[in-house]
């Protein structure tokens, strides 16, 4: 039974997030979204907490860093007028800790509290080996929170990106919360939690307004991977995509750099660039071209900052590439110069693109914007050239597929089995990952159908397969040659496994995912 220790006196905001979301994975925030994959249910979760999900370092109560939202908001309700120590910031598993006689609110950030995401919901549906690792980690948060709530009378508040799932049928009634917040914190959520704090009534759901930059605060504690926010939202308008809904703010590098230098000086020294497209920062154009004196400025300031070990970016989009590629390849050839990836023994950067889909047709109905300044029917060849341009400055791209877009025919999933074939054939090493449709609560497509693997195509099974044959032929070497997987006993092990668990999970189960799981363990077969 756990034993209900507190600091004197508590706070009276505690922060936190599920345990998937308080950890750095060793620096690697691609990682991260491994976190959507299933929790086998042979796995005790202290082997994932102890191997995957490792908890960031904690000083004595509060994380010494934290998910650049929760920052964010610890920031906003400071500047809002509550008191730095009024409010902490912990793990997960230290909230019986935190929480205490003073304590009002508890809040909570979760990207994926149902595992609902892209990632979750595709790779769990596809492994079926047990829940999302998200979704277990949550619901063991929840039972903590509850707990907390019974012996103190804290409320509960529960916001983030995946704020949206927990209004589905299937959450109705799970999870007793006094507040789900969707939408931005910066401008409302402060007089939400403030409501909260002082007993008076708030709705059970509350949409927060879009933030001006004027509401958005500077972070005053370091973030998880040296987390920067250069800008907000895209303005590209996809439909199946929550941020490019949103109109793009650019944060203005004074305080950009105010904030890579308050993560460096506590250890943090390295920067992740939060963006839905590091091209777009500083862009005033409609037709989406990029700004290179301010692209070229922010990355003249960064690497001018003493001490600064590497520089990484979350998003880029393939079009802004194709269009400026001068630009893109003094972007490339920073971000390889401050990369710690490396891929065949050679040093690379890395970077998230959407592909989507293959077919213009498809394109053209749901994501016309992403291709500006460019038209949807030069899609195909913008995703190939950019790509073999990029790699040209050894500048290698993560990029998502979606398979099951509302409307997807068997011809528009063929031009996208074709356009991965292409990649195959022009030997890129790009990582792709496909994905199943979800409909986002907060994205134009929420009224569609939520699918899973035993919805697809033989079509749409063969673009899985093909994405996974060609990452284990590209990627695989490099994987079975590290440290763990050097000896023929481990690579042994490894081949014994995979078809232990294919003839006892995947052999007799139904065709598509059978399909899949033959495929790939094929392919796993000529690289270990």
């Amino acid at each position: 039974m756990r034993e209900w220790v507190m600091r004197k006196p508590s706070p009276l905001v505690v922060l936190t997030g599920p345990s998937t979301e308080m950890s750095d994975y060793e620096g690697s925030h691609i990682m991260a979204f491994a976190a959507g994959f299933s929790k086998p249910w042979f796995m005790p979760r202290f082997y994932l907490k102890k191997t995957f999900f490792k908890p960031v370092t904690s000083n004595s109560l509060e994380v010494e860093v934290a998910p650049l939202g929760l920052r964010k908001l610890e920031a906003d309700l400071v500047k809002s007028g509550f008191k730095r120590e009024d409010i902490a910031v912990v793990h997960p598993d230290n909230l019986k800790n935190a929480v205490g006689p003073e304590t009002k609110l508890i809040g909570i950030s979760s990207k994926d509290p149902l595992g609902l995401g892209y990632v979750s919901l595709t790779y769990s549906s596809v492994l079926n080996l047990g829940e999302p690792i998200n979704k277990a980690e949550f619901r063991r948060l929840m039972k903590d929170a509850q707990k907390a709530r019974q012996k103190f009378g804290a409320k509960i508040a529960v916001g983030g990106a995946g704020s949206w799932q927990l209004l589905r049928p299937e959450a109705v009634g799970s999870f007793n919360i006094d507040c789900i917040f969707m939408g931005e914190g910066d401008a409302t959520g402060p007089d939400v939690i403030r409501k909260l704090v002082e007993g008076e009534d708030t709705p059970r759901t509350v949409e927060g307004k879009q933030a001006s930059l004027d509401d958005i605060s500077p972070i005053i504690r370091p973030t998880i991977y040296g987390a920067v926010e250069i800008s907000r939202g895209c303005g590209r308008g996809c439909a199946f995509c929550s941020p490019t809904m949103q109109r793009r703010r650019v944060m203005p590098l004074e305080t950009i750099m105010h904030e890579v230098e308050l993560n460096a000086n506590h250890g943090q020294n390295d920067v992740l660039l939060v963006t839905e497209d590091i091209f777009m920062y500083g862009c005033n154009s409609s037709n989406f071209t990029p700004n290179s004196d301010a692209v070229d400025g922010l990355f003249k300031t960064l690497t001018a900052q003493e001490g600064l070990k590497s520089i990484q970016v979350t998003h880029a989009n393939l079009a802004a590439i194709r269009a400026d590629k001068a630009l893109a390849s003094r972007v490339g050839r920073v971000l390889r110069e401050r990369s710690e990836y490396r891929l065949a023994g050679k040093q690379v950067a890395t970077v998230e693109v959407g592909i989507e889909t293959g077919s213009p047709k498809l394109f053209k109905k749901h994501m016309s914007g992403k291709c500006k300044p460019f038209e949807p029917e030069e899609w195909p060849s913008i995703v190939l050239s950019s790509l073999s341009f990029m790699e040209e400055q050894d500048w290698v791209a993560l990029a998502t597929i979606l398979v099951g877009l509302p409307g997807e025919t068997d011809e528009d999933a063929k031009q996208t089995a074709k356009l991965i074939e292409n990649i195959e054939d022009q030997s890129l090493n790009t990582f792709l990952v496909p994905l199943i449709f979800v409909p986002l609560g907060t994205c134009g497509l929420r009224e569609a159908a939520l699918k899973s693997v035993t919805d697809l195509s033989e079509t749409q099974a063969e673009v899985f397969a093909l994405a996974w044959e060609h990452n284990i032929k590209i990627w695989g070497p490099d994987f079975f040659n590290s440290p763990a997987y050097k000896s023929y006993w481990a690579r042994l092990g490894f081949k014994a496994a995979s078809r232990i668990l294919y003839h006892l999970k995947y052999k007799r189960s139904d065709k598509w995912r059978r399909t899949i799981a033959d495929r790939t363990i094929k392919a796993l077969e000529k690289v270990v």
